[in-house]
């Protein structure tokens, strides 16, 4: 589909009261990008293990016994369900709107069950019966030690002090205005316990692009703010911020860099950039910090008197998940 026309449709979609309805529609049956590919499952399983073992090598606490707190969970918590079946027992997950959607939820676990041993999963998930909202949200607070909580605010979440071990954004960030981040970081570090971590999975590419194949990821560079705007409605929000930028602002919001895993672009990335005719905006970055397709920053709170000690990483999460005997789980 031509982005131009999906802007369009979304831009009508955000000024009717049922616009995350339609949205979501749309999604399911004209660009058919829900429910998750099998390929795209296999996807967040490497992302799931490589978090459980970012958080292994540096926390005390093992990331399977650990708290882990995900704002902007989205339509089908594959993520989230990822980590369940690689031994997490506890996990809070908001959005801002009640985006979950329990026959995308089903999918998922759907798709995990024959998945499971490719992926070396060490829980099985078992049938999701759940058909609405509330039956859904139970299901998995009791079955799968997964808390759901929506419409909820990043920046004042409501949940107490030292509550998570662990904090992940995952491809969140890049939906968030520039100005309502370093809040929402800050409230992260309220509700993360002493030796927690943070991290921030981050798209730096045109959104549009994934449907639209006649456009770089960086075909959105070339606007001014004023042209963006009239693209840039709530339902597709992109701030188009860079990696210094974020860098900027973790730091602003009082936090050390652990590791910075970036996707840096390839030969025909950097053609297509060159070829661009940057905003004016963009004009000051330097063509690596333009060119990063994203990064996992992996940070915590600075403190004068600890200093960051790897822990030796979980065996079987070097390089994707934990293989343990597999056990069913009911729902």
């Amino acid at each position: 589909m031509n982005w131009r026309i999906k802007a369009l449709l979304q831009l009508g979609f955000s000024f009717t009261p049922f616009g995350e309805q339609l949205n979501y529609l749309a999604q399911r049956h004209v660009t058919r990008s829900l429910p998750l590919s099998d390929g795209e499952i296999r996807h967040l399983a490497t992302a799931a293990g490589e978090h459980l073992n970012i958080f292994g090598r540096y926390s005390a606490v093992p990331p399977a016994q650990g708290v882990i707190f995900q704002f902007g969970a989205g339509w089908e918590l594959a993520l989230p369900l990822l980590f369940w079946a690689m031994g997490v027992e506890q996990q809070i997950l908001i959005d801002r709107r009640r985006l979950l959607r329990p026959e995308l939820v089903k999918h998922t676990l759907d798709r995990l069950h024959p998945m499971a041993a490719e992926l070396g999963l060490g829980r099985q998930p078992g049938a999701f019966m759940a058909g609405n909202f509330t039956g859904a949200t139970t299901v998995l607070r009791e079955r799968y030690g997964i808390e759901y909580r929506a419409p909820a605010d990043a920046a004042r979440t409501g949940i107490a002090p030292s509550s998570a071990d662990f904090i992940v954004a995952f491809n969140t960030l890049e939906h968030i205005p520039e100005d309502a981040i370093v809040p929402i970081v800050l409230e992260c570090r309220r509700i993360l316990k002493d030796g927690g971590l943070m991290a921030f999975k981050i798209d730096y590419q045109d959104h549009y692009s994934y449907r639209d194949h006649h456009i770089s990821v960086y075909n959105f560079l070339k606007y001014s703010d004023r042209a963006w705007a009239l693209c840039n409605c709530s339902l597709h929000y992109q701030n188009r911020l860079r990696h210094s930028d974020y860098i900027a602002i973790f730091k602003k919001a009082g936090l050390d860099i652990l590791e910075e895993n970036r996707i840096e672009p390839e030969r025909r990335h950097l053609e297509q950039l060159r070829a661009l005719p940057l905003a004016p905006r963009f004009r000051r970055y330097d063509s690596g910090d333009l060119a990063l397709r994203g990064a996992l920053v992996v940070v915590r709170p600075q403190r004068r008197d600890r200093s960051v000690t790897q822990q030796p990483g979980i065996k079987g999460f070097a390089n994707g998940p934990a293989t343990q005997p597999m056990k069913q789980q009911p729902a």
